[in-house]
């Protein structure tokens, strides 16, 4: 039987975050769900930690790899789907740690026609050295308490879990977005765009090229920030390398389906 949610992990080397990440994907109150590790070109040692988290999870994790060409997290997503069984697809970076109850609030949420985006508690880089999994499997990480000196302000108030809060945020986030380490949508309407498109390579527009066609496609995206809670680990980003042709192209795209994505041509 098809799991309610696939959980799929963009990776990119970083075995000790992709340790912490999943760690907390044991304590996890929704417990009918798979795991795809998207992995954009790694090196043997994320193939460890998988490895070593196979006989600790009780879900099957699997692991969808290519050659390291540069940034082509486009590619590997697409094919970590393609891999997959689940009802509901939720997207994650491997930078992003979980609150336990993150998988059960985007599959309560889910419905057809609706992507649900979340944002992150952004960790300083304090704690991000120091974070252990004990302090992610004890849920230590989880209070406030233990991350608030040591987190982006702007960020915090991201990471309070309170269920009588959960309308009030809904209505007053309106025009959430596609953030590609927190977001969900059913298989169907992932598969209705097919999926990201491909030409996209490079860190960048990927996420917002992919918003703007679900668009298209009559799905809209929802708030489920507060409810489904990450934690951001700290590090350096790349550039964005893309020109002004390319954000005009894919910022704006003309159809929802693209013909460079999980299947080559037009819609099916």
């Amino acid at each position: 039987m098809a799991p309610r949610v696939s959980l799929v992990v963009a990776v990119y080397d970083q075995p000790r975050f992709l340790e912490l990440v999943l760690t907390s994907l044991a304590g996890q109150t929704l417990e009918d769900f798979e795991v795809v590790i998207a992995d954009d070109g790694s090196g043997p040692a994320v193939r460890d930690v998988i490895e070593a988290h196979r006989s600790r999870l009780a879900q099957p994790i699997g692991h969808v790899w290519h050659p390291d060409e540069g940034f082509r997290k486009t590619v590997i997503v697409n094919r970590a789907v393609a891999s997959s069984a689940g009802e509901i697809l939720v997207f994650i970076d491997g930078d992003c740690i979980l609150h336990r109850r993150f998988l059960e609030r985007h599959w309560r949420r889910s419905r057809r026609g609706q992507l649900l985006s979340g944002r992150r508690v952004m960790l300083d880089a304090e704690i991000t050295r120091t974070l252990t999994p004990a302090d992610v499997a004890s849920r230590r990480l989880e209070s406030p308490v233990f991350w608030w000196a040591k987190s982006l302000p702007s960020s915090r108030r991201r990471g309070l879990y309170m269920p009588w809060m959960f309308g009030l945020n809904r209505a007053i986030r309106a025009g959430y977005s596609v953030l590609g380490s927190n977001f969900s949508l059913p298989r169907e309407d992932f598969l209705a765009v097919n999926g990201y498109d491909e030409r996209i390579l490079g860190r960048g527009l990927e996420d917002s090229n992919l918003d703007a066609r679900l668009q298209k496609a009559g799905i809209r995206a929802a708030a489920i920030s507060s409810e489904a809670i990450q934690y951001h680990l700290f590090h350096r980003s790349g550039p964005m390398p893309h020109d002004a042709a390319a954000w005009r192209t894919f910022s704006h795209p003309d159809a929802a389906w693209t013909p460079f994505g999980m299947t080559r041509g037009p819609v099916r």
